[in-house]
């Protein structure tokens, strides 16, 4: 069972892995195993070799990742609002996201949904 302050600290590594482009910090809060749907509705991706390729890609294109306030926690599972601005196409865009974590016993994500569309999009 993950409490408040161990999931701040997922969380906040997070999404600063996701803004200084650290993939191996990104890499380092998932299990080998671990089940990525960014966003809900996409195919989803399961592995290391799947998400690595995947997030290869994120940080790459993040230039700014911001908490949208506190993380909820239940059990093994958060939830947290944020803001991330990204580079795509020469254009610079601020998505609104809500992650939710499932966590195993080692407090490593085996699970993530990403929820966002097109409504929460705007330049940034």
């Amino acid at each position: 069972m993950v409490n408040q302050q161990q999931a701040q600290a997922i969380v906040d590594q997070y999404l600063s892995s996701l803004e200084t482009g650290d993939l191996e910090g990104v890499m380092a809060l998932y299990a080998d195993n671990a089940r990525v749907e960014d966003p809900v509705g996409s195919e989803p991706l399961q592995g290391r070799a799947a998400l690595t390729e995947f997030y290869n890609k994120a940080v790459a294109m993040v230039v700014a990742a911001r908490s949208q306030g506190p993380v909820r926690t239940v059990a093994n599972e958060l939830v947290f609002a944020f803001e991330i601005e990204s580079e795509y196409d020469g254009q610079r865009l601020a998505i609104e996201i809500i992650d939710h974590f499932v966590l195993n016993d080692d407090d490593k994500i085996i699970g993530m949904r990403a929820f966002w569309s097109d409504a929460n999009m705007r330049p940034a």
